[in-house]
């Protein structure tokens, strides 16, 4: 198969979200008015309680990755959150593609909205909060973005993996797993004001370290952007394997018709 082929087997999982985020009015709210209102009230905290420089650019780095990695991560949940809601999840798996085709075509087209999402709020940033996001340069901020984006993909992968085990009580783990990830990735506060077992967890979420890496160019200290590097790598690997056995398990449990109609 040619290149152009494969190409387009990637694009057509993000073209057939761009089609149906379309027509949702609702999706506005997930690019502009929920990370604008995430936002404003994290940064007018931090006027209103007169933190230092260092203390704003902490909280507003993370306010930012949260919104960035909850825009994207829905993106490649909708891969199949979508065609459950429609019952047409066998539709889907009819088509000539592979579980990664599925999965990268929808972060191509989250990857676009979150970067939407990162550039409306970084100008907010810096005109509302005097908070220059770009003031490291912008090696680490794709660094950064990259990060954001390889956990996106990770969390959405789980929750379609959840959909073909679960059937549609699972829909449920598009909006939960990002709140668990911001409880113990130290979007907000540090990891080491968790309780003993959290900070363990917190340390195997990759987020954890790219958040420490690009903090560091405005609070300088120490990171560990290697192990949050293999760390994403290592889960997305396994995501995807996960995910392909899946697809089968479903295929043979008839989980992919009884989601279908």
């Amino acid at each position: 198969m040619s290149w152009q082929g494969e190409l387009n087997k990637y694009l057509a999982g993000a073209y057939k979200n761009w089609i149906i985020s379309k027509r949702n009015v609702f999706t506005l709210f997930e690019l502009f008015f929920w990370p604008l209102i995430s936002l404003l009230s994290i940064g007018l905290m931090t006027t209103f309680l007169r933190l230092g420089e260092q203390m704003v650019s902490f909280l507003l780095v993370g306010a930012v990755a949260l919104s960035v990695l909850q825009v994207a991560q829905i993106d490649v949940a909708y891969v199949l959150l979508f065609d459950m809601w429609s019952k047409s999840i066998k539709n889907t798996f009819t088509a000539p593609v592979r579980s990664y085709h599925l999965i990268f075509g929808s972060l191509i087209f989250g990857i676009v909205r979150g970067t939407v999402v990162f550039t409306i709020l970084v100008t907010l940033c810096y005109f509302f909060f005097g908070f220059n996001f770009l003031e490291g340069g912008l090696i680490p901020v794709l660094i950064f973005l990259a990060g954001v984006f390889s956990v996106a993909a990770v969390i959405g992968i789980t929750v379609c993996i959840s959909i073909l085990t679960f059937g549609q009580k699972a829909d449920v783990a598009a909006w939960s797993l990002s709140g668990i990830i911001m409880l113990v990735s130290g979007i907000y506060y540090p990891i080491e004001v968790l309780p003993a077992p959290l900070e363990v967890i917190a340390r195997l979420v990759p987020l954890t370290y790219f958040l420490e890496y690009y903090r560091s160019v405005f609070i300088p200290g120490q990171h560990n952007l290697a192990i949050g590097i293999i760390l994403a790598i290592s889960y997305l690997i396994l995501g995807l394997v996960l995910f392909e056995r899946s697809i089968e398990k479903a295929r043979m449990t008839g989980m992919i018709l009884r989601l279908s109609e």
